[in-house]
């Protein structure tokens, strides 16, 4: 019997954001009980605020933007779940990774999905002033290029990966971070297409079983990346 799991979370305005963005704003602009027809609602925010998947476009100008990828692109059939505890600040080398997991079983994987149970602090922001809130937004792990450079070199039919922390990158070690995001979404000097990424998933469940993810951004031309609803299928 299959399930299915959200692996998003909802976007509110107390959704976390990388510093110094524009905030997220929702306004009711018509009320039902205000005396009107409807109810309808404005919202302003940054195309990489909550789960959200980058697209070559968001560090390499030539690169696609997330609407020109086909759904078809977007549903992956194989999914691997990595455990690799991480702290604040820590970094995810290619060893954690070797370590966590059976390689062979990557010849097939098309989308690696790195749990660092980072996410609990995300869990906790009760407030945007909290030192939890503070902690998952500045001070998250940071995937290095070499796991990057791994990924792509040996690992070609990886098409996407996702982590449960607020970035591959981190506030707190900006340059090693966008080295790791230019190496994935580079489109040229590596076998294999470049490699989505999914940030800020919710991965606190048990995914022992996960079989098949669908990612699903809003589509908007032009775009390099965007808010996105995952699904994942457990048998």
């Amino acid at each position: 019997m299959k399930r299915y799991v959200r692996l998003s979370y909802d976007i509110d305005e107390k959704t976390p954001l990388y510093p110094d963005v524009s905030a997220i704003v929702i306004k009711q602009v018509k009320e039902i009980q205000k005396g009107d027809s409807s109810n309808t609602f404005l919202m302003t925010l940054p195309n990489h605020a909550g789960t959200h998947i980058d697209a070559p476009k968001h560090f390499h100008g030539s690169g696609r933007t997330i609407s020109e990828y086909s759904i078809h692109e977007l549903i992956f059939k194989n999914p691997i779940v990595v455990d690799c505890p991480k702290g604040p600040v820590e970094i995810i080398e290619v060893e954690d990774l070797i370590n966590s997991i059976a390689l062979t079983n990557l010849n097939n994987c098309d989308l690696l999905l790195i749990r660092t149970g980072f996410y609990k602090y995300r869990i906790l922001s009760s407030t945007l002033e909290s030192q939890s809130f503070h902690t998952y937004c500045y001070e998250n792990p940071v995937l290095s290029p070499s796991v990057a450079k791994w990924i792509r070199k040996n690992h070609p039919n990886i098409k996407a990966i996702g982590i449960d922390c607020f970035s591959i990158s981190s506030y707190a070690n900006r340059e090693l971070g966008r080295e790791t995001h230019r190496i994935l979404l580079r489109e040229d000097k590596f076998t294999g297409s470049s490699v989505l990424i999914i940030e800020d998933m919710d991965l606190s469940m048990n995914l022992k079983t996960l079989r098949e993810v669908i990612v699903a951004p809003l589509y908007i031309k032009g775009v390099d990346s965007a808010p996105c609803t995952v699904i994942g299928i457990i048998e």
